[in-house]
């Protein structure tokens, strides 16, 4: 379908998201054989979505190539003809978010991110879950042969429910694990990121790299040493220690891992330890988002910044693009459901490998077992998001219950019930019908 054409119908649903999307634009029009097509923004938000469909036009102008820029208030208006949709949305917002992690802080359970587990990324499946299964319907019927490409978190769950609940295919990206090779390369061992090579594998945002090697010689033994002399492992200290328990180095950093394990996030452990992120107080998003505006900004009202935005974000879903148009193999990791690529872990379990791309399609690498003890981490978590997507489909209270006591950082609060009830009130808005009774 998508072998041998040079034009495509791009559909961002979450465009809100400013910089990300222009970044994601950005490596689109990176591409030189894509000669143009058509970009369709979509977000909720009519001033944000104004915003970024300017910045998208600044680009396209910038760039030369043959593109028509569209905005939509609703998907349903986007989606006929589209060939790739992205979906970086979060329902309700930021705000919504900083909600959430208040009440759970309220209800004593720490989340550094609160975007994937415990009870910040439950409630987030929750609003996110219905939305997906909405745009993969109206995708069935006026776009069947698309590819999403999902963004939104938590990525797992979002992957496990379009590919069980639609015939629509579905991949996921993350940057976080070869932005940590990269960081791994050049921070702990001193080599350029082109001599490090690795294999990893796990559920997204605690994936484990199982080889890694420089020069084509196993480093992996000398790593906990390089990690001590170089000073990374004292950065990321989380990271450090669950490489001496397990085995093996993790991915995507502190921020993200920690909280698989609460015993790195209840209150004495945090003082104690210092640790770089604690219970997530937004500031440091604050000021990513900041700096993300006075970019935007800077681009809107002075014509800045072009060059920038085009220069590479870092995500690879261009990647996966020229490798179904061309048949140029490229190899990246991806989020799809196990099919034995691990194999002691259960099948469809989303879990993050690395696949091979080529015309044909994704074909996700078989990657052997993983240590017992991880295996066992990433199988949880799978079940767990069984549950939660099963709850965020039918709207059962009784399957999030059981969601709940299964979740490590929930295990930290008093009342679990009580917590999940308080997110569920707050969020009743934002919810389906069903969860009114």
């Amino acid at each position: 379908m998508f072998f041998g054409r040079t034009r495509f119908k791009f559909v961002f649903i979450g465009a809100g998201s400013s910089v990300f999307t222009l970044r994601l634009v950005g490596d689109l029009l990176g591409e030189e054989w894509i000669e143009g097509g058509a970009i369709a923004l979509v977000d909720i938000d009519p001033v944000r979505l104004a915003e970024v469909a300017a910045g998208v036009r600044a680009l396209v102008n910038h760039n030369g190539r043959d593109y028509t820029v569209e905005t939509h208030g609703h998907f349903a208006a986007a989606l006929p003809g589209a060939d790739f949709v992205f979906l970086t949305y979060a329902v309700g917002g930021y705000e919504t978010w900083k909600r959430d992690i208040a009440t759970c802080t309220r209800h004593g359970v720490n989340q550094s991110v609160g975007d994937t587990i415990g009870p910040g990324g439950m409630i987030r499946i929750l609003r996110s879950i219905p939305l997906a299964l909405e745009i993969t319907a109206e995708m069935e019927r006026v776009c069947p042969q698309a590819y999403i490409v999902n963004y939104t978190n938590p990525e797992g769950a979002q992957c496990l429910a379009i590919q069980t609940y639609s015939r629509i295919r579905c991949f996921g990206l993350c940057h976080g694990t070869p932005d940590t090779a990269e960081a791994l390369a050049k921070e702990v061992f001193g080599v350029e990121p082109e001599r490090f090579r690795y294999q990893a594998a796990g559920v997204n945002h605690l994936t484990w790299f199982t080889h890694m090697t420089i020069d084509g010689a196993d480093c992996y033994p000398q790593l906990m040493e390089a990690l001590k002399t170089s000073g990374y492992g004292d950065r990321e200290p989380v990271s450090r220690d669950l490489c001496r328990v397990f085995g093996l180095y993790p991915a995507p950093g502190d921020r993200h891992v920690e909280e698989f394990f609460s015993a790195f996030l209840r209150d004495k452990v945090i003082e104690d330890r210092d640790l770089t992120w604690k219970n997530n107080d937004f500031t440091v998003i604050d000021g990513w988002r900041a700096a993300d505006t006075q970019r935007l900004h800077g681009l809107l009202e002075h014509g800045e910044g072009c060059e920038g935005f085009l220069q590479g974000s870092g995500e690879t879903a261009a990647h996966f693009i020229r490798a179904l148009a061309t048949g140029e193999i490229t190899t990246e990791m991806v989020n799809v459901p196990n099919r034995g690529y691990i194999q002691n872990i259960s099948d469809d379990v989303v879990v993050e490998v690395s696949a091979f791309v080529d015309a044909f399609g994704l074909h996700p690498r078989t990657v052997g077992s993983l240590p017992a003890a991880i295996a066992a981490k990433c199988e949880a978590l799978g079940r767990e998001y069984r549950l939660l997507v099963e709850a965020a489909a039918e709207c059962d209270r009784q399957k999030l219950l059981q969601a709940t006591y299964l979740d490590p950082l929930c295990a930290t609060c008093d009342y679990p019930e009580a917590l999940m009830e308080d997110l569920l009130q707050e969020n009743l808005h934002l919810l389906p019908e069903g969860w009114q009774n």
